[in-house]
């Protein structure tokens, strides 16, 4: 199976009620690690990637 690109993983996940939120940081640190996490909308909580922390294969995992 090959890697959905960023945008169809962003429209998947906009349909099942989450949305990625990519780190702005420009510095890596023990609390930001540079990549995204997945958001549930409805109540707004960090589900995966708590700390920047998820890659988008992790985040496709998730959400299939």
């Amino acid at each position: 199976m090959r890697l959905a690109s960023e945008s169809t993983l962003r429209a998947r996940a906009r349909k099942l009620g989450y949305s990625i939120h990519k780190s702005r940081s420009r510095s890596i640190d023990e609390d930001n690690l540079g990549k995204f996490a997945l958001v549930k909308e409805d109540s707004k909580s960090v589900v995966l990637g708590e700390r920047f922390d998820a890659s988008l294969e992790e985040i496709a995992e998730y959400l299939s």
